[in-house]
């Protein structure tokens, strides 16, 4: 019982002081990703209604464009690429839709455009991978992330 007793004793101090021990912790260290430089920098968040359907599925996709200024002339209609990766195939052999628009309006009338919107009908059961590509007209490339739609089959 004493030994029991002893062990409890020493067993919180010696946990302490090898978490001392240890090195600094990192607990009021931004993040990787929290660089003041990249809260500047253009980001795409994509994202597909409805995540999962029975075939066939009509996919709505929607991105939201941030870090740019509302009259920044760059992203006045860029071009946008979107990509749709079928079950079984690899993004190299996906498709992709260039959507290249030109502005023609007077350059007092710029407007960044920050949202995008896209259908997809999808017939295949299986899981289908989206991606969004927004270009700039100084070739500034922004990229989201993939958005997943799971199509069932009835059975």
């Amino acid at each position: 019982m004493r030994s029991g007793g002893t062990l409890r004793t020493w067993a919180l101090p010696a946990l302490l002081l090898s978490l001392l021990a240890s090195g600094p912790l990192d607990a009021g260290k931004p993040k990787t990703g929290d660089d003041p430089e990249d809260r500047d920098k253009p980001k795409l968040k994509l994202l597909a209604e409805p995540a999962y359907g029975f075939t066939p599925v009509t996919a709505l996709l929607s991105a939201h464009l941030t870090g740019v200024a509302p009259d920044d002339p760059n992203f006045c209609h860029p071009s946008v690429t979107w990509v749709r990766i079928r079950p079984g195939q690899t993004e190299d052999q996906a498709m992709r839709i260039h959507e290249d628009p030109v502005c023609r309006h007077p350059e007092t009338e710029i407007a960044a455009s920050t949202s995008f919107i896209k259908t997809f009908d999808l017939y295949q059961p299986g899981t289908y991978l989206f991606r969004i590509i927004v270009e700039g007209k100084d070739h500034t490339r922004v990229q989201s992330g993939t958005a997943q739609v799971v199509v069932l089959r009835v059975q």
